[in-house]
């Protein structure tokens, strides 16, 4: 057997020689690092990683050009590179964790340890390099696929934690489930293992399968500890990483080979499609003016929120929770903590209900605006797209959507600056469309600067989207000198709008707003290893919030338990303190900082972690000061509206709209695409989503969906418009 193997004695010394150059390499590199990580509870595993990072280039480069290069062709297959890597990877956690599981047992020098390890991970390291690496003869072999489609079935189906699987069946049922699976999985590959793999999609597949492996882990557990804290759990990582990279990787080149070949046919001429056809703009406006008008007849006055009861007490001077919050920093009751613009709009549309007497009057008056606004937005977009030739069919799709899709009326009832935003965001995207393609004018400066200065007015990180993707359409050759233009228009209203708060003296938000990460990583720890912190260490974190209820408050998917506790009252020193402190213990335990940002976004990039919910509730905020805000007696058709709410994010296909994770996913697999089909100036369109996403990712509270929705808004939008544009390029 294993001269079958070693069919080239020279192949097997040149591969000796090779490793042991990068075993000693390895051992060198593993030592210094672990001397210089000794005081790190992690020191094995972090030295261990670092050397193979650097001693398996080296070993890549001699293997792919002189070990086992054949007929002298130094050209391996493309796949080469992800498949060694993958094995580096792999081996690289099996070695630390042997090596520290070793270390624990034996108590003996931890390089010794590795040198014999490792030896026996080279031996077997040959025959998987010479059989599967490196290997050009023989890619698509059928007992491979055979392989893969069993390992993806398992990955499927079996999980760490048994208790938590996803699909609840007997030991039993799960192995004839995971053999059909198989068949199923095999049949799949065999159709496509010859199809031609897009580089793009295999980075994108690969950090996907690394995002879900996390993503379980942290839902179950709140930590990594079932991806590697255990031999048992590793061997687990490997197949699901194994299985669904496999499936993703083949599944999205799938998908992108369809979309190349996809013909789009017109409707039939049915009459009510020919109304639309004959004026999108109009048809779209009657048609969501009469579903949202049922919604607001249902749902009258309008849905009120926290946030919106208490924007409102502000302008009508009462201490609320935000005033409350502000503490030391108050100087009026209308504070920043919301977008003032936002807070005045919504507090003095209430006043004028109550000049006759009627709090439900102000609350529909700012609601019938807002819904107003909306028709007009989604039916303009519509009008856009067909200004751009888009299909009528897909157009109908999109305004089915906009009908079907339970987002659209219901945050179009609430109160929450969050719809506004969202609003401007679809106009700003369609401008940003116009900006990319066609040559601006005078008027279209200052509509853009117009709908940008909306972004600001309604949301405090609405000048982030404009800085992370307005000054980059000066890439492109046309307009730069109107992009130039604009952002200093954008740049001075939002100066002058932020000046006349001052000049006001609204009360300033708490630094608090921006420390959602480093606080919640200050918890865990003090939750985790209160053990390891000094005295000293302990008051300066005291300083800046209160150490002695983190324990009690401490919240790992939401931050504003320990961001309510922060101290207004804190000095410019005390946070240089503070963050000293808390650089410090990152450098000890940056496995504790990581876990504690993880759980607190990972619903962004993480499929299953839905968190679906839109408000409907009425809140009693306002009534608690004397207010009378109420809904009409149409109890039954408000149950009925939020049982279709609820029951929507169960619909297969319609309920990736209300999936966080999988929406986020499909705007940087439109990044592969753009790259692949070699349209890649349609990136910028997605830059204001990835602008949002990176605020939810930093931001307070993970899978929240209300954080989301400009992005959910404009994903038909960008789709429809890419997919148009790119055809006409391509045609």
């Amino acid at each position: 057997m294993i001269k079958r193997f070693i069919n080239k004695p020279s192949t097997f010394i040149k591969y000796l020689i090779s490793g042991g150059l990068c075993f000693f390499i390895d051992i060198l590199l593993f030592t210094i690092f672990n001397f210089i990580f000794t005081k790190s509870t992690y020191h094995i595993i972090y030295a261990t990683i670092l050397a193979r990072i650097i001693s398996s280039v080296v070993n890549y480069s001699i293997n792919r050009n002189q070990v086992f290069m054949r007929n002298n062709q130094k050209k391996i297959d493309k796949l080469t590179l992800t498949k060694y890597f993958l094995l580096v990877i792999i081996q690289m956690f099996i070695s630390a964790y042997t090596v520290d599981y070793l270390f624990q047992i034996l108590n003996v020098n931890e390089s010794l340890i590795k040198i014999i390890v490792d030896a026996t991970l080279c031996l077997i390291n040959y025959f998987i390099q010479k059989r599967f690496i490196f290997n050009t003869y023989h890619p698509h072999q059928k007992t491979t696929l055979i392989l893969l489609a069993i390992i993806t079935s398992v990955a499927i189906l079996y999980h760490p934690l048994d208790t938590q699987d996803i699909i609840k069946i007997s030991y039993q049922n799960k192995v004839l489930l995971s053999s059909l699976l198989a068949i199923v999985f095999y049949l799949y590959y065999r159709k496509y293992n010859k199809l031609e793999r897009k580089k793009s999609f295999t980075v994108l597949s690969s950090i996907f399968t690394i995002f879900l492996i996390i993503g379980y882990s942290i839902k179950e557990s709140s930590s990594l500890k079932l991806i590697f804290d255990d031999i048992q759990y590793l061997l687990i990582t490997f197949i699901k990483y194994i299985g669904y990279y496999t499936l993703i990787n083949l599944t999205t080149n799938v998908i992108y080979q369809y979309l190349e070949k996809i013909k789009i046919s017109d409707y039939k001429e049915i009459k009510v499609f020919r109304l639309f056809k004959k004026n999108p703009f109009l048809f779209s406006i009657i048609t969501l003016s009469i579903i949202y008008g049922i919604y607001l007849i249902i749902y009258y006055p309008g849905i009120v929120g926290y946030d919106p009861s208490y924007q409102i007490q502000e302008v009508l001077g009462i201490p609320n929770f935000y005033t409350e919050s502000a503490g030391s920093l108050v100087t009026t009751t209308i504070t920043a903590y919301n977008p003032v613009f936002h807070t005045l709009l919504i507090g003095y549309l209430f006043k004028i209900g109550l000049l006759f007497n009627n709090a439900n009057l102000g609350i529909f008056i700012y609601t019938f605006i807002q819904m107003s606004f909306m028709v007009f937005t989604l039916s303009y977009s519509i009008k856009f797209l067909h200004q751009e030739k888009v299909a009528d069919i897909i157009l109908l799709v999109i305004l089915g959507i906009y009908v079907f899709v339970p987002i659209f009326p219901f945050y179009g009832l609430s109160s929450f600056k969050d719809t506004y935003f969202a609003l401007f965001m679809v106009l700003y995207i369609i401008e940003l469309c116009r900006l990319l393609k066609y040559q601006y004018q005078k008027k279209d400066i200052i509509r853009l600067i117009i709908i940008a200065t909306g972004l600001f007015l309604f949301r405090h990180n609405g000048i982030l989207t404009i800085i992370l993707s307005l000054p980059f359409f000066i890439i492109p050759k046309k307009n730069h000198k109107q992009v130039f233009i604009s952002l200093i228009g954008i740049m001075m209203l939002f100066f002058t709008y932020n000046g006349l708060i001052a000049v006001f003296e609204i009360t300033p938000s708490s630094r608090r707003e921006v420390l959602s990460v480093p606080l919640q990583q200050t918890a865990r720890l003090v939750s985790e290893k209160e053990e390891i912190l000094e005295e000293n260490d302990k008051k300066i974190i005291n300083k800046i919030i209160d150490y002695y209820a983190i324990k009690e408050k401490y919240n790992k998917e939401l931050s504003d338990p320990i961001k309510n506790t922060f101290k207004n009252e804190a000095s410019n020193d005390d946070l240089k303190e503070y963050f000293k402190v808390w650089g410090k213990y990152f450098i000890k335990e940056p496995r504790i900082y990581l876990e504690a940002t993880l759980n607190n976004m990972y619903g962004y990039i993480y499929p299953n972690a839905q968190n679906w919910y839109f408000y409907h509730m009425k809140y009693n905020v306002l009534n608690e000061t004397g207010y009378d805000y109420h809904y009409n007696n149409l109890d039954i058709l408000r149950s009925i509206t939020y049982g279709y709410g609820e029951l929507f994010a169960y619909i297969p296909v319609l309920n990736l709209f209300v999936n966080i994770g999988i929406m986020t996913w499909i705007y940087l697999y439109l990044v592969g695409y753009l790259i692949e089909s070699k349209n890649k100036k349609y990136i910028l369109l997605l830059l204001p989503a990835f602008s949002i996403i990176l605020a939810c990712v930093l931001g307070p509270v993970n899978t929240y969906y209300r954080y989301v929705i400009p992005y959910s808004f404009t994903l038909p939008i960008i789709l429809a418009f890419i997919l148009k544009n790119k055809r006409s390029v391509n045609n």
